[in-house]
């Protein structure tokens, strides 16, 4: 009998197993891939947020002395005078301000750190799902080949 009257029956089946074996190691890069990339958008939604607040602070601070300006406009000239209390109202703000910059920019360093060391562990996560995906399908390839000599062998 010819060799290609002997293939190995099995080999259909080890070919589906390593294509699902090697659709699950791109499914877990891509896994890991999505995870890095939300932790990416998170740090970037906090620096969004950082701003949007600085805005905001920013925003009200007008806002109160647009108020004060309304009422000083409505009363007798020179009856009140609201300088000294805007600036009084300005070092609160700016305190305040100053307070939530520093806090923000702590926060933000600390996910900053905290995604490069996510990445580092994903990117060695991912190098060790690739050996041990790697190490599998060397095996299986041995054992295909194991299982082809053994039906060479009963063939002979």
């Amino acid at each position: 009998m010819s060799e290609t009257q002997f293939q190995n029956p099995m080999k259909p089946v080890f070919q589906m197993q390593r294509a699902m074996l090697e659709q699950s190691q791109k499914a877990t890069h891509d896994v890991i891939e999505a995870q890095k990339e939300a932790v990416h958008q998170m740090t970037d939604s906090m620096e969004n947020f950082q701003k949007l607040s600085e805005q905001n602070t920013d925003l009200s601070k007008k806002a109160v002395h647009a108020y004060f300006d309304a009422v000083e406009s409505m009363m007798p000239e020179g009856s009140v005078d609201f300088e000294e209390f805007e600036a009084a109202l300005d070092d609160q703000y700016d305190a305040l301000s100053e307070s939530q910059v520093q806090m923000m920019d702590a926060a933000l360093d600390a996910m900053k750190e905290g995604t490069k060391a996510f990445d580092d562990y994903a990117d060695s996560y991912a190098d060790a799902v690739d050996t041990s995906f790697d190490n599998f399908l060397d095996a299986h390839e041995r054992m295909e080949g194991n299982l082809e000599d053994v039906t060479e062998d009963v063939a002979a």
